[in-house]
């Protein structure tokens, strides 16, 4: 193609866009305002183990596979003894947390029961409508709350599910099938996550031209540029820029997130698993936790276990002593047990993920008109981000893709 491709934005999100363009064979100039790449995504070692400082893995397809490939990165694959998962519902530890009629009922939604969105519910109302009260509580709730990082009151189903038909003529199985892709579980890799970071940058570096301490403050400033435009820094920071262009509802809310990764002689479980998701009014402060040293192996030294926890606006709670209270509370309540930790480490990523909620849906209808003025002048210019089509690794790797 040869087209000359300028990204802004050397998160994980224009390390995709840019891996992309290079296999289109396309001239790509990447803008970062920091002096390294990356953004969130990254691992530490520490004398326990690792620490991942945002995402734990990406879930494998066949497009990330040949993307490794190309990279010359291995993926570690997950312990058979991580598909335990379970759910923290009325008080106690369950893989199952419904009735068999409520079961059924699930099915039934899921197969038969025509999908149809309403703009004037929020997820909770909405679900208690799609699929009952029971499992919209007990699965729902603490399995979308612990990717989405809020409760489902702050989000928006046709905004989660914006590929789908909600229009009343279609159902969940047929949309599940209609946008199915062959996966292969969630992976890592031998050092943690931040080896997908180094490994795209040593590929990506002879390839394409790396410009890093340029900060991007106005849309205007892109004016002068030659080429395609396409802007992949956070919702965060791009803001500022259209801000004047936005009306109140299509002003995003933009979410806190506190992740807790605690080294212990313990497990959290009697029996290995991939994590707890806890559902609301449990007693639990946390949204979920991820058994990281049962899912992959090398993650610890000696003889302890990884648990990394977390929690929406903790942000908030200053005194370490608070919020390591607030997790072995949180952790008490389900072992039953009072139980030292080896060492902690809290990372806070303040307004980094946004709130997929109708707000967010009117924000997206507002960027691809901000596009589409800047085509009829001429102009390509184009968002991408974790905002845009889905809040996953392997979301964002495809919606980068073309």
């Amino acid at each position: 193609m040869n087209e000359d491709i300028h990204i802004f934005g050397g998160g994980i999100t224009g390390l995709f866009h840019a891996y992309h363009h290079v296999k289109q064979g396309n001239h790509v100039t990447l803008y970062e305002e920091k002096d390294s790449l990356g953004g969130v995504i990254g691992t530490r070692k520490e004398k326990e183990g690792l620490v991942e400082l945002a995402a734990n893995g990406i879930l494998l397809t066949d497009d990330i596979k040949s993307m490794l490939a190309d990279i010359s990165l291995s993926p570690v694959f997950p312990r058979k003894a991580s598909k335990r998962r379970y759910f923290w519902t009325n008080q106690k530890l369950s893989r199952l947390p419904i009735s068999l009629l409520s079961g059924i009922k699930l099915l039934y939604s899921i197969f038969l029961k025509k999908l149809k969105f309403d703009p004037n519910l929020n997820f909770e109302e909405w679900g208690n409508q799609m699929f009952g009260s029971s499992v919209t509580k007990n699965i729902i709730e603490p399995a979308l709350g612990g990717i989405y990082g809020t409760r489902l009151t702050g989000l928006q189903a046709d905004t989660i599910f914006s590929k789908w038909d909600g229009s009343g003529k279609s159902t969940i199985f047929k949309e599940i099938k209609k946008n199915k892709k062959k996966t292969y579980g969630t992976v890592s890799f031998p050092n943690g996550m931040g080896d997908l970071v180094s490994h795209l940058v040593t590929y990506l570096s002879p390839k394409i031209t790396i410009k890093t301490n340029v900060p991007l403050k106005h849309l205007e400033e892109l004016g002068n540029i030659n080429g395609s435009i396409h802007i992949c820094i956070s919702l965060k920071k791009l803001l500022p820029m259209i801000d004047a262009n936005l009306t109140e509802d299509e002003k995003p809310n933009l979410l806190t997130i506190t992740t807790i990764t605690r080294f212990g002689k313990t497990r959290l479980t009697k029996k290995p698993c991939f994590g707890v998701l806890f559902g609301k009014k449990e007693g639990i402060s946390a949204l979920g936790v991820l058994c990281n040293s049962d899912i992959f192996a090398d993650r610890v030294t000696g003889n302890h276990h990884s648990e990394t926890w977390i929690y929406p606006k903790l942000a908030e709670t200053t005194s370490q002593i608070e919020w390591e209270t607030i997790l072995e509370t949180d952790r008490k309540t389900i072992t039953g047990k009072e139980d030292t930790p080896t060492s902690v480490y809290k990372t806070t990523w303040e307004g980094v993920f946004p709130a997929y909620d109708l707000n967010l849906l009117r924000l997206n209808q507002k960027l691809e008109l901000i596009e589409s003025n800047w085509k009829t002048k001429g102009k390509e210019i184009r968002f991408f981000g974790n905002y845009r089509k889905g809040i996953g690794l392997r979301s964002i790797f495809e919606s980068t893709s073309f």
